[in-house]
């Protein structure tokens, strides 16, 4: 018996999740994805709010404010949003009092031992991160008023995230 894949069930295959021991390679790229999350600091409310990109009208609930600066801040490889050095630029930023502070966690995919799979992973996360950077500008923000920042992958994430935009970001640092 012949084992055949036919073209519609070739396109589903690639479109498919591809998950090895505790890594995932995403094939998908539709955003919001669920293994990609935003959450959003305030000096006021500094324990973390989940925020999703399809409704920038909720961010002034959460406590966001259009007058602030906006840093989005993205972990590296084998990083959460809730580790240092990720911690310490957190809190550097709400003890200045003038931020609205955006962690993108994107840890179930760029998780040790699984490097290769986070690299492919970085574009899935640039796509997201930059559907976050438009929310922030259709809630009132100025371009010019939000930064990214990135350690190591994460600022790669930075970079990419422009290619997703109509308009190139204003600030990338990166570690």
């Amino acid at each position: 018996m012949l084992n055949h894949v036919t073209k519609a069930d070739g396109d589903m295959l690639s479109m498919v999740d591809f998950r090895y021991f505790r890594c995932v390679m995403k094939r998908e790229w539709k955003c919001p994805d669920s293994e990609i999350n935003f959450f959003l600091h305030t000096p006021e409310r500094p324990q973390k709010k989940y925020i999703d990109p399809r409704y920038p009208k909720l961010l002034h609930y959460f406590g966001w404010h259009p007058s602030r600066k906006n840093v989005l801040i993205i972990h590296g490889f084998n990083g959460t949003n809730t580790k240092s050095p990720m911690t310490f630029l957190r809190d550097a930023y709400l003890s200045r009092k003038d931020y609205n502070v955006f962690m993108v966690d994107w840890s179930v995919l760029s998780r040790f031992p699984c490097y290769l799979s986070s690299l492919s992973n970085m574009k899935k996360a640039a796509q997201c991160t930059a559907q976050l950077y438009s929310a922030i500008t259709q809630a009132g923000a100025l371009a010019k008023m939000i930064t990214c920042v990135g350690h190591s992958l994460g600022a790669h994430i930075c970079g990419m995230v422009s290619n997703h935009l109509t308009e190139p970001q204003y600030k990338i640092v990166g570690e």
